[in-house]
């Protein structure tokens, strides 16, 4: 087969898991691109609910050599977040976002100008052995206000909307489930319905799905916030009694995946009030290749599997259960849209030849899925924003703005592509390789440079008119 060649990014991003439109604007004068492939050294984090040793996928990206069997290896960051920056090879020694300081071009105008000469998105691997917390991440005015008031803890002033792209069966907790399966907790759990009240609960009994928005929210923040601050007596009472009650009917009957969950979960967080927020969210399965998006002040929790995640450039967490760390149960309660509805599942919109495209309602990212079978050749068209590759298995070459000598390309290795750059990618070896792209939303890109055009035509016409 020929080599497929990417089409030119649209002016609006495509709707989700609909083909991508073949029309594509040109972007007004592109400035000259910088040549070189920045390789990449990325961070390691080893949080305790990651996978350990050998059997991590991100312990095999990093190339650790020997991962120690006891050590987590959690996450792989790639970007420039402070916590865990990647560095340019070969010296390692220059912070990305260092590098990025000295050489604006990289970023592109726009994204230069609109996110202040950083990197809008950080890109991650997870592998997960252990559930996370139930948390949400703030939206920006909030995060601006807790960085504000608690700088220790929340590290920096900015939002994280993040997707994740499952690369084996990934499980997760995600949004409140509909009121008629919150009815049915109510009914059937009274250990929850407990420690919510009579009151509250007779108020989400009685709402029906039909009365407006404000009520069933009211109504659920009012209980939910009721479970969570629940004494830590109350909760350790209710939780024994339900893994009781739950393994003595598991004798007579087949139990239920929700509460299934909840017995895994007491088992690995013992009298935490998360076993019993557990039954109240969506209980979501991904399989490889699948993908959910997760918006502001949305309850979740990734509870096992590996996935590629992207998200804009922040570390903020509200916690609330399930976790060891400081829960700030206050601010989660009041935060939290309340919204009953399960994600939408995405799957990728194919915008050339072995490669699928995810585009979530955000500005700061998008990620490209690229399988190429042995010695095929897939060219991804130049975009006026920066791009990060990872090699997630196989082996190739990747090559810039065809430039006669590519870089060799192995699983784990990641690249920095400036903005403006054409990549052509070369599948090698006995197998397939496979490489994710993380890059700026194309909307945003896309939308900056029509502005920039606006502007300049609007000089042009003044000049002339002067003249």
């Amino acid at each position: 087969m020929g080599a497929p060649t990417s089409p030119a990014p649209a002016s609006a991003s495509p709707p989700r898991d609909k083909p991508a439109a073949d029309a594509s604007p040109t972007p007004a004068d592109p400035p000259t691109p910088l040549t070189g492939l920045l390789r990449l050294r990325c961070g390691v984090q080893h949080y305790a609910w990651g996978r350990r040793g050998g059997a991590s996928l991100v312990a095999r990206l990093s190339g650790a050599a020997g991962p120690d069997p006891d050590l987590p290896f959690a996450e792989l960051w790639m970007g420039t977040h402070p916590a865990a920056p990647s560095a340019v090879l070969p010296a390692g020694e220059e912070p990305l976002g260092a590098w990025l300081a000295r050489n604006p071009a990289a970023l592109g105008p726009a994204v230069a100008a609109r996110w202040a000469g950083d990197l809008p998105f950080l890109f991650k691997v997870l592998s997960v052995a252990k559930p996370l917390s139930i948390q949400a991440h703030p939206d920006k005015s909030l995060a601006e206000l807790l960085h504000a008031m608690r700088p220790a803890t929340y590290r920096d002033a900015n939002h994280k909307p993040e997707m994740a792209i499952a690369v084996t069966d990934f499980r997760a907790l995600f949004g409140f489930a509909g009121i008629e399966e919150l009815k049915d907790v109510i009914r059937t759990v009274p250990e929850v319905g407990g420690l919510i009240g009579h009151e509250d609960a007779d108020k989400l009994m009685t709402v029906k799905e039909y009365h407006g928005g404000n009520d069933v929210k009211s109504s659920l923040q009012s209980a939910f916030a009721k479970l969570m601050t629940a004494s830590k007596e109350a909760v350790s009472e209710a939780v024994n009694k339900l893994k009781g009650r739950l393994n003595d009917e598991s004798k007579i009957r087949t139990l239920t995946e929700k509460e299934e969950l909840v017995l895994s979960l007491e088992r690995q967080y013992p009298e935490d009030v998360g076993v019993l927020a557990a039954l109240l969210f969506n209980y979501v399965k991904l399989s490889p290749g699948e993908a959910i998006y997760i918006g502001a002040n949305e309850p979740h929790a990734y509870l096992s599997g590996e996935c590629i995640e992207c998200m804009a450039t922040s570390d903020n967490v509200v916690r609330a259960g399930l976790t060891p760390k400081y829960r700030d149960v206050q601010t989660l309660c009041s935060m939290l849209t309340y919204k009953q509805i399960f994600p939408e599942i995405l799957r990728g919109v194919p915008v050339q030849p072995y490669v699928r495209r995810y585009t979530p309602p955000t500005d700061e990212f998008e990620v490209d899925c690229c399988l190429l079978p042995r010695g095929e050749v897939a060219v991804m068209a130049p975009v006026p924003g920066p791009s990060i590759f990872l090699v997630m298995t196989g082996e190739g070459e990747v090559q810039i703005d065809c430039m006669s000598d590519g870089e060799k390309a192995k699983e784990g290795d990641v690249f920095f592509v400036p903005a403006h750059t054409e990549v052509k990618l070369s599948a090698c070896g006995h197998a397939s390789m496979q490489l994710y792209r993380a890059g700026v939303n194309g909307r945003a890109l896309y939308a900056g440079n029509a502005a920039a055009a606006g502007k300049r035509s609007q000089l042009q016409n003044i000049c002339e008119m002067a003249s």
